[in-house]
C-alpha cells in the first residue's frame, strides 16, 4: 500500500510539474500572468482525478500546508535577494509605512468590508473575515513583474522601487500578521476558549517575531555567506543557495514551541537572510556569486509557485482538509452560492477599496508622490502566491487546534469560506489587476522607455571587454591556464547567448519593418486605384479627395514609423 501511494504522489507531482511549465511558457508567450492557467489546471485536474477515482484521498498525500510554507520561504527569501537596496533608499519610508501600517490598514478594512457582506448575505463567519483581510494583504511581485516585463513596461524609477520593497516586506509582515494575530482571535473565538485573547501577549510576539526575523536573518546569512566561497563548485553554490531560505525558516519556526511565547519569525528570517545575502559585502563577508544565486533561486521558486497555484484550484475541486468535514466542504459551497457572490464583493472591496485607501493614507505625507502615481500603487497590488500559502497555511493550524465538537461544527462554516473567498478574489485580481497594470502605466504616463536592443548591445560590448581583458592578464602571465580556460569559456558562452537574443530582438524589428511597408504598398495601391477610377470619371472629385487624404495620412504615418524603426537599427546592429 505505501509502495502504490508513493507511486502515486511521484507521478502527480510531475504531472503538476509538466503541466505547470507548459502552461507558464503559454501565458508568457500571450502576455497572461501564469497564475491563471495554473488554478484552472488545478481545478480542471481535481475534478478529473475524483472522476478516475472517487475513493482515493488524494489531497492527505499532498501535504498542501507543508508546501504552502516550503513556498512561502522559497519566495521570501528569493524576493530578499533580488531586493535593489540602492533603489529602495529612494523610497525607503513609503516602503517601510506601506509593509507596516498599510498591511495592517488593508487587513482591517479588508475585514470590516467582509464581515459586512457576510452579514448582509447571511453566512455568519465573524471575526475570521480579519483573518481573511489579512491573508489578502500581501501582494505578488512575480504576478506583477511577469506581467510588466512581458508587456516590455519599465515603470518609472522610484514607483518600482516602491513596488518592489513594499511587496519584499509586506509578504513576511502579512505572515506575522496572520499566524500571531487573527489565527489565535479566530481560534479563540471559535472554541470559546476561556480568557478570551492575550492582547498585550499577542503586541509583544508580534514585535519579538519581526525583531528576532532580522537577527535570524543575519545569523544565516553569516553563515551561509562563509560557506559559498568556500564551496568552490557550481553545485556546491547552487546546493547552499537552494537550501538558504529552508534553513533560514525552519530555525525561526523552531521558536514556535517556545513554552507560554511562541514566536514566528521563519518568514522574516527567511527574507532578510535574502536580503543580507544581497549585500553579503556590506557585512564584511566575500562578495557572493550574485547572479548564480538568484539563478538557482528563480528556477526553485518558479517550481514552489508552480505546485502551489495548481494545488489552490484543486482545492476547490477536492477539499483540503483532513477530517470529517473534508467530505462536506464542496456541499458546503454548493449549497451557499452566496459564498461566491461574497467572494466576488469582497475582490471588488480589497481591490477597490481596502488597497487605495491604505496606499492614500500611507503615501499622503509624500509631496514627491503625485495622483497618478498613488492611483498606480492601488491598482498594482495584485494578489498571487504569498495569499494562497497563507490560506492553507492558516485553515490547517485553525482545522488541528481542536477536537472539541462545537469547535468542528464552527468551522464547518468558517474553514470553506476561507477557501472560497481567497480562491475568488485570486482569480479576480490575476484577471483584472494583472492583465491591466501595463495598461494603466502606459495610459497614466508612468513609465520608462525600454530600448531591449540597446540594453543587449551595451551588455555584449562590455563582456566583450572583459574577455579582452583576461586575454590580457593571461598574455602577462597573471592568470594561470585554468583559470584562464574556465573563464574565457564562460565570457564566450555569455557573449553568443547574447548576440543570439539580439539577433532575435533584430529579426522581430526587421519583420515589423518589412510588414509596415508591405503595408505602406497596399495604401499606394489604394490611392492608385482611386486615382485612376477619378481619371475615368468613375468617382466624384468630393469623394475622391476624402480617400486620397485618409490614404495620404495613413502613408505619412507609416513611412514615419519605418524611418524611426531603421534609425533604431542602425545605431543598434554592429
Amino acid at each position: 500500500m505505501m509502495q502504490e501511494l508513493s507511486t502515486t504522489i511521484l507521478v502527480l507531482v510531475a504531472g503538476i510539474l509538466i503541466i505547470g511549465v507548459a502552461l507558464a511558457k503559454i501565458a508568457e508567450r500571450y502576455r497572461v500572468p501564469h497564475p491563471i492557467p495554473l488554478i484552472i489546471a488545478g481545478l480542471i485536474m481535481g475534478r478529473v482525478l475524483v472522476f478516475l477515482n472517487p475513493t482515493e484521498s488524494f489531497v492527505q498525500i499532498a501535504g498542501f500546508d507543508f508546501i504552502a510554507q516550503l513556498t512561502l520561504a522559497t519566495v521570501l527569501f528569493y524576493a530578499g535577494l533580488t531586493l535593489n537596496l540602492r533603489n529602495l533608499r529612494l523610497s525607503i519610508v513609503n516602503v517601510m509605512l506601506l509593509a507596516t501600517i498599510g498591511v495592517l490598514a488593508t487587513s482591517i478594512i479588508g475585514g470590516i468590508a467582509i464581515q459586512a457582506s457576510t452579514t448582509a448575505l447571511g453566512i455568519e463567519i465573524g471575526i475570521a473575515a480579519f483573518l481573511i483581510g489579512a491573508i489578502l494583504s500581501p501582494t505578488d511581485p512575480a504576478a506583477l513583474f511577469a506581467v510588466l516585463e512581458s508587456g516590455g513596461v519599465r515603470v518609472k524609477r522610484k514607483l518600482f522601487s516602491i513596488l518592489e520593497g513594499e511587496a519584499v516586506l509586506n509578504d513576511a509582515t502579512s505572515v506575522i500578521l496572520v499566524i500571531l494575530v487573527f489565527e489565535p482571535i479566530v481560534i479563540a473565538s471559535l472554541a470559546n476558549l476561556p480568557g478570551g485573547v492575550n492582547w498585550g501577549l499577542i503586541i509583544v510576539e508580534f514585535g519579538a517575531s519581526m525583531g528576532l526575523g532580522v537577527v535570524l536573518g543575519y545569523f544565516v546569512a553569516r553563515i551561509i555567506g562563509w560557506a559559498i566561497p568556500k564551496a568552490g563548485d557550481d553545485t556546491n553554490i547552487a546546493i547552499l543557495t537552494a537550501t538558504s531560505p529552508f534553513f533560514a525558516y525552519g530555525i525561526g519556526e523552531l521558536f514556535t514551541y517556545t513554552p507560554g511565547f511562541p514566536v514566528h519569525p521563519g518568514a522574516l528570517a527567511a527574507v532578510f537572510a535574502g536580503i543580507f545575502m544581497a549585500n553579503a559585502r556590506r557585512l564584511g563577508l566575500e562578495p557572493l556569486p550574485q547572479q548564480s544565486m538568484r539563478g538557482v533561486m528563480k528556477n526553485v521558486s518558479f517550481f514552489f509557485e508552480i505546485v502551489i497555484f495548481i494545488l489552490l484550484g484543486y482545492s476547490l475541486s477536492v477539499p483540503l482538509i483532513e477530517g470529517d468535514i473534508s467530505t462536506e466542504t464542496i456541499a458546503f459551497i454548493l449549497a451557499n452560492p452566496g459564498i461566491l457572490v461574497l467572494g466576488l464583493i469582497t475582490a471588488i472591496l480589497v481591490i477597490f477599496v481596502a488597497r487605495p485607501i491604505s496606499v492614500f493614507l500611507v503615501t499622503a505625507g509624500d509631496r514627491t508622490i503625485g495622483m497618478r502615481d498613488r492611483f498606480f500603487l492601488s491598482w498594482a497590488g495584485v494578489k498571487g502566491v504569498a495569499s494562497a500559502a497563507l490560506a492553507a497555511i492558516a485553515v490547517t493550524v485553525i482545522i488541528q487546534f481542536s477536537a472539541a465538537e462545537e469547535y468542528v461544527s464552527a468551522i464547518k462554516y468558517v474553514v470553506p469560506t476561507i477557501y472560497a473567498i481567497v480562491f475568488t478574489v485570486l482569480i479576480v485580481s490575476l484577471f483584472v489587476q494583472g492583465l491591466s497594470t501595463t495598461f494603466f502605466a502606459n495610459l497614466l504616463g508612468l513609465t520608462e522607455r525600454q530600448d531591449l536592443a540597446r540594453e543587449i548591445t551595451v551588455h555584449r560590448d562590455a563582456t566583450r571587454q572583459a574577455l579582452l581583458h583576461i586575454v590580457d592578464q593571461y598574455t602577462e602571465g597573471k592568470i594561470e591556464p585554468a583559470m584562464y580556460s574556465r573563464l574565457k569559456a564562460e565570457l564566450e558562452e555569455e557573449i553568443f547567448n547574447l548576440e543570439d537574443e539580439l539577433r532575435r530582438v533584430v529579426s522581430e524589428r526587421r519583420a515589423r519593418i518589412k510588414e509596415l511597408k508591405v503595408r505602406e504598398e497596399i495604401y499606394k495601391k489604394k490611392l492608385e486605384f482611386y486615382e485612376q477610377q477619378f481619371e475615368s470619371e468613375k468617382i466624384p472629385e468630393g469623394i475622391f479627395q476624402d480617400l486620397k487624404s485618409e490614404l495620404t495620412a495613413e502613408i505619412e504615418e507609416i513611412v514615419n514609423r519605418i524611418t524611426m524603426q531603421e534609425k533604431r537599427m542602425e545605431s543598434e546592429v554592429d
